[in-house]
This record gives C-alpha cells, sequence and structure tokens, in this order.
C-alpha cells in the first residue's frame, strides 16, 4: 500500500468525509434549482409582458380603426346621429399587468385607455340619448365629434407605436 496514512484518515473519518459531499452536493443541487427556477421566473414573465403588448396593440388598433372610420363617413344629413359605444374588452382585466411593462410603455397605455374614457365622457355629454350600447348625438356636434375621434385616435396610434417598437409586436 502506497500511501497507508491516506487510508488510515479515510477509515477514521469516512464518515465525515461522506457528510461532507454529501452536503456539497446538496447545496449544489439547491443552487442549480434556485437558478433553474429563476430563469423560468423571467421566461415567463417575458411571455407574458409580449403577450400583454400584443393585445393591448390589436385592440388599440381596432379602436384606432374604428375612430378613423367614424371621422371619414362625412357629416349627416339627418338632424341626429348614433354612434356605439366602445367596450374595452380586454384592456379591463390586464390592468393590474400593467406593471409588467416597461415605464415608458406604463404611461402611454394608461394616457390611451384614459383617451379612450375621455372620449365616451364626452360622446355622454353631447348625447341628446345613450344607452349602454350607443349614443344619439345631433348633428350640430358633428365637429366636436370629429375632432375627439381623430385626437383619440392619435393617442392610441401612439400607444400602438411605442408597444410595437418595444415588444416587436
Amino acid at each position: 500500500m502506497p500511501y497507508p496514512e491516506i487510508i488510515d484518515f479515510a477509515e477514521r473519518f469516512q464518515t465525515t468525509l461522506v457528510g461532507i459531499v454529501g452536503f456539497v452536493g446538496v447545496i449544489w443541487t439547491l443552487h442549480a434549482n434556485a437558478r433553474h427556477s429563476r430563469n423560468e421566473h423571467k421566461r415567463q414573465l417575458t411571455a407574458r409582458k409580449e403577450s400583454l403588448r400584443r393585445i393591448l396593440a390589436a385592440e388599440f388598433r381596432n379602436y384606432a380603426d374604428a375612430l378613423k372610420k367614424n371621422a371619414t363617413v362625412g357629416s349627416p344629413d339627418w338632424e341626429t346621429f348614433s354612434v356605439g359605444r366602445m367596450p374595452r374588452l380586454l384592456s379591463e382585466p390586464m390592468l393590474a399587468d400593467l406593471g409588467l411593462l416597461d415605464l415608458h410603455e406604463v404611461d402611454i397605455v394608461v394616457n390611451a385607455l384614459i383617451s379612450l374614457d375621455g372620449l365616451t365622457h364626452y360622446l355622454e355629454n353631447l348625447a341628446e340619448q345613450s344607452s349602454e350600447t350607443q349614443f344619439l348625438i345631433p348633428s350640430s356636434a358633428w365637429e366636436g365629434f370629429v375632432e375627439a375621434n381623430a385626437t383619440t385616435a392619435e393617442a392610441l396610434g401612439y400607444a400602438i407605436e411605442v408597444l410595437e417598437l418595444s415588444g416587436h409586436v
């Protein structure tokens, strides 16, 4: 036996050496699992953020298209005209997730949402009558209606642009 001292040492401290190796293995495993969990969490947050960007951009794009179409119809020839309400289908439940977006995105998205709400309140003030689904607006308010549509469409367009640039929508 070439190294009797080493063999004697290993035999005397066999339990201690196995414990040290086992402890190092447990620490390494915990570290690897924690790293894997962090990476998985980051991947999930990135996916949620990208989904949120895409959904908001799609919703804003639909609203902006509708607002632009409203303005290009031409002034009505009758005393009143009817305008449908734009229900926010997707953005309402996602308000809690806005914190996932970058700060400049949050500012612009919130501004777009405020513009949509502002348009609804403006139309309520213009309307002679309103229901859950539409507004009945006098034709004398056409210019204000067109301007409100254009302003809101512009805010939505800016939000779409920022979301597309940030998330490559």
